[in-house]
């Protein structure tokens, strides 16, 4: 209570509220197959930073970059996701992390 999010924690918040906005409609009053898809790969992001967080602490960076590896692939699935929703009139869709 009252500690604030570190940076990667909260961009995951930021992650599910854009999510929701993109891919949520107001003529549909379920939410649509795609949300769920990019909330599990939000949740794998959290997943893949604690992994990286607790291999620094230990100091084993062959787990710390495996825990790399697996939250960049989870980042760009999550932005295959959203920017199927992202037309030009709004904006710019992500580019890959690379």
């Amino acid at each position: 209570p009252g500690r604030v999010p570190s940076p990667i924690f909260d961009s995951t918040r930021k992650m599910v509220l854009l999510a929701t906005a993109l891919l949520t409609s107001p003529n549909y009053s379920g939410p649509p197959r795609d949300l769920f898809v990019a909330r599990y790969y939000v949740n794998e992001v959290a997943f893949a930073a604690s992994e990286m967080r607790d291999a620094i602490d230990s100091r084993d960076i062959n787990r710390a970059r495996d825990a790399w590896e697996y939250g960049k692939d989870s980042w760009n699935s999550y932005y295959a996701v959203v920017n199927r929703a992202i037309v030009p009139k709004v904006g710019d869709k992500f580019e890959p992390v690379v």
